[in-house]
């Protein structure tokens, strides 16, 4: 995001330091609504608040004037201080000094921008709950739509850099050759230059699918260039596996289908996790089962019980989210 952009959003956040002071409950609504708008908003705000503090405490060691211009200006313990407040050795010409630690604050905001506030992050999560699926646009045109009990972290100065820190996303990402996008997942990376990929990330496992263009993995030990049907998982010891998939099966759940051809069970169990929010269970050495098959996420938790049942040939016991797979 351009530099503008987060200076604006520092001034709106200043711009309600200083309202709340003598806020009424409208204002404290309707700054509650500007907070949950955006979670960088949450973050600008406590930087203004940081920011005021350390400005108080180097204003009782500033010394004004009473209001009368050509006077010395105040001093200040660091050159960095002095700046922040527009002050320079520039003859003896000076605007009056009658500034509080706020008007400091924003002087400073203007001046530097977001970068000079200490302890600015740029990044910011967004996650979704199990069942939820939501669809993130980028700055740069690239759409994220994720699956359910997912948590992605954006960056505000690069839109076209994304951390997957759990579940299930897919990635259409606009082609810019001068800035690949770049998906980063524990010690795996994917580079991408213009393509429909699929990544899951769980505490087992890694796995990428694209449907569309290329994609580039960098692993722990080993660089791949995957291609349209092309899917890799890869867990944490670092092993990979490469196999080919039909397109139309690569991030099929966000179409309400889940499509599986040989995935262990618990593969199967991890998905309708995020995509319906149920805990599926499997009897011991169940769960490494090999399976085949289509399942319908769409309608009522039971019609997908019964759908599983018919295929993987058992009874499923239903304990509200909770399943498990009978042994008989």
């Amino acid at each position: 995001m351009p530099a503008i952009t987060d200076r604006a959003m520092v001034e709106q956040a200043i711009a309600w330091y200083l309202r709340l002071k003598d806020a009424d409950e409208d204002a404290w609504i309707e700054f509650a609504e500007w907070l949950d708008a955006d979670p960088a908003h949450n973050a600008a705000y406590e930087a203004v608040t940081d920011r005021d503090a350390h400005m108080s405490t180097v204003l009782e060691k500033a010394t004004f004037p009473s209001g009368v211009e050509h006077q010395p200006q105040p001093q200040f313990s660091n050159d960095e201080d002095s700046w922040a407040y527009g002050v320079r050795d520039e003859g003896p010409s000076r605007t009056r000094w009658r500034w509080g630690a706020l008007a400091a604050s924003i002087v400073v905001a203007g001046l530097f921008g977001l970068q000079m506030f200490p302890g600015w992050d740029s990044t910011y999560p967004i996650e979704t709950a199990v069942g939820e699926t939501r669809t993130v646009s980028l700055a740069d045109g690239s759409e994220i739509r994720l699956n359910g009990s997912t948590r992605i972290v954006l960056d505000k100065s690069d839109a076209r850099l994304v951390e997957i820190a759990r579940g299930e996303a897919r990635f259409t990402v606009e082609r810019d050759k001068s800035d690949p996008f770049t998906v980063i997942a524990g010690e795996h990376r994917l580079v991408d230059i213009g393509t429909v990929f699929n990544v899951v990330r769980t505490d087992r496992q890694f796995r990428v699918g694209v449907a569309e263009g290329a994609v580039r993995f960098e692993g722990m030990a080993r660089t791949v260039e995957l291609r349209a049907g092309d899917s890799l998982a890869a867990d944490n010891s670092g092993r990979i596996e490469i196999s080919q998939r039909p397109i139309t099966a690569i991030g099929s759940w966000a179409d309400g289908v889940l499509v599986y051809d040989q995935a262990p069970l618990e593969q199967v169990a991890d998905d309708l996790s995020r995509s319906i929010g149920v805990s599926l269970e499997f009897p011991r050495g169940m769960g490494a089962t090999r399976f085949s098959g289509v399942i319908q996420t769409d309608g009522a938790q039971d019609i997908v019980r019964t759908r599983l049942e018919e295929l993987i040939g058992k009874k499923i016991v239903a304990d509200g989210t909770r399943w498990s797979v009978e042994t008989r």
